[in-house]
C-alpha cells in the first residue's frame, strides 16, 4: 500500500470513498428533502507545541479552554479547518463520493444555497483504496449501513467539487470575513457610520488572543474569557455552535438540525436577504461567510499559523498570540 506523501516518488496513492444509501436515515422528519449537497471538511493534525503555559498566572485567561496552541478558534480547542469540497445528494437521499485517504474528515448536509442544515460532530477517515458506508446523520454505533443501493451508487464515486475560492482551502477570520465586512458593511458600521454605535465592525484589538469584531460576532457582547470555558456566551449573530459554551450534557448531544450554523444564522440572513439597507453580497463573498460560520468560526487558518515566527526549537510559539497584528 502506498501512503500519502509518496506521490513525489511516482507512487500513486489510491483515494478512498464513502457512501450512504440515505442521508436522512434516522434524522428528524423536518430535515427530509431539504439537503441538496454534502460538504466534506477536514482538520489538520496539530503538530505545533502545546500551550500549557497558558495555565501560569501571568497568562491565565489569555488562551481560555485551549489545550494546544496557537489558539485557532474561540469556539473550541481546534485545529486548522479546511473545506475539501461538496458533492450532490441524489433524489433518493443517496450519496457516493471519493475522498483523500488518511485525513480526519466530517460531513455537513447543505441546502441549495450551501447553508448547513445539519452537521456531524465527530470525525472519520479512510485508508488508501478503502470504501466505507455510513447510516445517516443520526448513525448509531450498533446499526450497520444499509445495503449499497441507491441512485448515487449506480456508477463510480463522484469527485468532490472544490470551493469556489480555489486552492485556499483553510478558513480564517481575516481572510474570509473581515474583508467582506469592510466592503459591504463598513459604510454604516465603521468610521463615521451611524450603525457603528450599535455594532462596530472595525477590526481592532479585542481580548486575549482574539480581535474584535470577531469576539462579538461569535460570542455576543460581554463574554468573559478568563475561565476555562466561555459559559456566559449567549452567542453572537454568526449563529455558529460554541462547544465551550455548552454544559457537559449538551456537548454530547446532537445539535438539532436547522437550529445553528448558517441556515439559522442572523449574520447570513442579513447578508443574503437584501432587506438590511438593501445590502446583498456577491455570491463568492456570501459563500465565504457561510463557510466560516459552518466551520465553527475559525480565527486562524493555515496561512496565519505558518506565517508565525518559529521558536529556537523549531516549533510555533505558544505565546503570545496577541503580539500579532490586530
Amino acid at each position: 500500500m502506498d501512503w500519502p506523501g509518496r506521490e513525489s516518488e511516482g507512487k500513486p496513492v489510491k483515494p478512498g470513498a464513502f457512501y450512504s444509501a440515505n442521508v436522512y436515515h434516522g434524522a428528524p422528519q423536518n430535515l427530509r428533502g431539504k439537503a441538496h449537497y454534502l460538504r466534506v471538511l477536514a482538520i489538520d493534525p496539530i503538530t505545533y507545541s502545546m500551550g500549557f503555559r497558558a495555565q501560569s498566572p501571568e497568562h491565565r485567561g489569555v488562551m481560555p479552554h485551549c489545550h494546544g496552541s496557537p489558539s485557532t478558534s474561540i469556539t473550541q480547542s481546534d485545529g486548522i479547518k479546511r473545506i475539501l469540497g461538496t458533492v450532490p445528494i441524489a433524489a433518493d437521499g443517496s450519496v457516493y463520493f471519493e475522498v483523500p485517504p488518511c485525513k480526519s474528515m466530517h460531513f455537513q448536509l447543505l441546502d441549495e444555497q450551501y447553508r448547513a442544515l445539519h452537521t456531524m460532530r465527530s470525525f472519520t477517515n479512510v485508508m488508501p483504496g478503502e470504501r466505507r458506508g455510513c447510516v445517516g446523520c443520526h448513525e448509531m454505533h450498533s446499526t450497520a449501513p444499509l445495503p449499497a443501493t441507491g441512485l448515487a451508487l449506480r456508477g463510480q464515486p463522484a469527485k468532490l467539487t472544490p470551493p469556489p475560492w480555489g486552492s485556499e482551502t483553510s478558513i480564517s477570520y481575516d481572510r474570509f470575513v473581515q474583508p467582506v465586512l469592510d466592503q459591504y458593511c463598513g459604510k454604516c458600521h465603521q468610521g463615521d457610520g451611524e450603525g457603528r454605535k450599535e455594532l462596530d465592525l472595525t477590526r481592532r484589538p479585542g481580548k486575549g488572543n482574539y480581535c474584535e469584531p470577531y469576539l462579538t460576532l461569535v460570542l455576543g457582547p460581554g463574554a468573559d474569557l478568563t475561565g476555562a470555558y466561555v459559559g456566559n456566551a449567549k452567542g453572537g449573530i454568526a449563529g455558529t455552535i460554541i462547544p465551550t459554551g455548552m454544559s457537559r450534557d449538551e456537548m454530547y448531544k446532537t445539535v438539532p438540525p436547522m437550529t445553528k450554523l448558517s441556515y439559522a444564522s442572523p449574520l447570513i440572513q442579513i447578508a443574503s436577504s437584501g432587506e438590511h439597507h438593501d445590502v446583498k453580497m456577491d455570491p463568492l463573498s456570501l459563500r465565504k461567510l457561510i463557510a466560516w460560520v459552518d466551520a465553527l468560526s475559525p480565527y486562524l487558518g493555515a496561512d496565519e499559523v505558518y506565517a508565525m515566527p518559529k521558536c529556537r526549537s523549531g516549533r510555533r510559539p505558544p505565546f503570545p498570540i496577541n503580539r500579532w497584528p490586530h
